[in-house]
């Protein structure tokens, strides 16, 4: 008789403990994983004239100019240190070459990523103002170039651009930053100018 009472009391001390502990926790909801805020600030435009062609670009990025290694192309690099991302482009004189294999080339360029992507959008882009004409590519997913475009004349001049990290990124935690360079691309292609038209 004593060992069933102590059983007993031990069990109604785990039900009260139990019971406590539930009715003294407040409610927790563990909170999602989140990506800073990134804000950009106001920046004033920059004109870049190079020897082919000129557009404008944002002040908060720098151009660089770098050897091409394929003559007659060439290319040229616009930094964003503060993303950690670079666009990089390559300008192609149709002079020598076929427009036909330079479009396949860019096409299979965007679409090399297609393993890794979630989906890839097309934008027709066509500005009779300034003679051009060409495609943005929106490439979703964990991809290492998340935006790529061309934009040519169809007569003698052609640039292709694609950006970059500087480091392997998650799509959710650099998407801001796609959205704001992908709007300068934007602009960048409306503002593009060839020298030799």
């Amino acid at each position: 008789m004593i060992c069933f009472s102590f059983l007993n009391m031990k069990v109604g001390i785990l039900y009260l403990f139990i019971v406590l502990t539930l009715l003294s926790c407040d409610e927790y909801t563990p909170k999602p994983k989140g990506y800073q805020r990134v804000i950009r600030s106001q920046v004033e435009d920059i004109k870049f004239s190079g020897a082919k062609f000129s557009f404008i670009y944002p002040g908060d990025a720098c151009i660089e100019s770098l050897i091409s290694e394929a003559e007659p192309e060439l290319w040229y690099s616009l930094h964003y240190k503060q993303y950690n991302a670079t666009l990089h482009f390559t300008y192609i004189p149709l002079s020598n070459r076929n427009l036909n294999e330079i479009l396949d080339d860019s096409y299979r360029l965007a679409y090399s990523h297609v393993s890794m992507a979630q989906g890839i959008s097309q934008t027709q882009f066509s500005d009779s103002l300034h003679h051009t004409f060409g495609i943005i590519y929106d490439i979703r997913g964990s991809v290492a170039s998340p935006v790529q475009f061309y934009v040519t004349d169809g007569i003698s001049n052609f640039l292709r651009g694609s950006l970059y990290f500087d480091q392997m990124v998650k799509a959710d935690s650099v998407a801001q930053v796609v959205s704001f360079i992908r709007k300068d691309i934007v602009h960048i292609m409306e503002s593009l100018e060839w020298k030799n038209r």
